[in-house]
């Protein structure tokens, strides 16, 4: 009797286990708000769309979503916690920026999907700049000052989906997340590493060769 009810329970718990799906371009995340990336591989949002306000702009073209004037509806949720991901038609945005002037929260879709993601995203850098006023008789400054600059960065990413860890699109990168495909390092290695399609095709590769199943609890 005593191993009939354990055989019981034993496959109540597996019937009761989410289903798993291959994370892929496919692949579809539970609508809301995630914290942290432990819940976005466990696809369990910690908030649903209703405990934030804002007024939201998608950009599917650029793989962007906008939230302007981003906050919680509930008070008892600190309002400095910021958003770790959110999920909008089951795509996965990630909080890349926060525009303090223009009031609003970006997030930036995966462009692919798998062991190792892809995303792409603006920053802005904030510089200082040594500014010289010349005098036109002799040619020497006679004022300068600094000045402050703000430019606009492109960053090109890999999602190492297991940890979290973001890094930069490169072949350098490639071949350390790809170390134990040795038959992939070996074309790799031979590859021009400025072939961003070449180094692109050569990382659906490995997503192929080495898929990953969400949830992961």
């Amino acid at each position: 009797m005593t191993k009939r009810f354990l055989a019981f329970l034993l496959l109540l718990n597996v019937a009761t286990l989410p289903a798993q799906s291959t994370f892929d371009d496919d692949y579809r995340f539970p609508e809301g708000i995630y914290l942290s990336h432990d819940a976005l591989l466990a696809a369990e949002p910690d908030l649903e769309w209703e405990a934030i306000d804002g007024e939201m702009v998608q950009l599917p073209e650029d793989f962007r979503v906008q939230i302007a004037n981003y906050g919680y509806n509930d008070v008892r949720i600190n309002a400095e916690i910021l958003p770790y991901a959110i999920s909008l038609d089951g795509q996965a945005y990630f909080f890349t920026r926060k525009d303090e002037r223009r009031r609003f929260h970006e997030f930036s879709g995966l462009r692919v999907m798998g062991a190792l993601s892809t995303m792409r995203y603006d920053t802005v850098i904030h510089t200082r700049q040594l500014m010289k006023a010349y005098n036109p008789a002799n040619g020497r400054p006679f004022r300068q000052a600094y000045v402050d600059l703000e430019k606009k960065m492109t960053l090109n990413k890999i999602l190492h989906l297991r940890s979290g860890a973001l890094y930069p699109f490169s072949r350098a990168t490639l071949l350390r997340l790809c170390a134990r495909d040795e038959e992939l390092v070996t074309a790799l290695r031979s590859a021009d590493p400025q072939d961003e399609t070449l180094l692109l095709r050569a990382l659906r590769l490995y997503d192929d060769r080495h898929p990953v199943t969400l949830p992961i609890k």
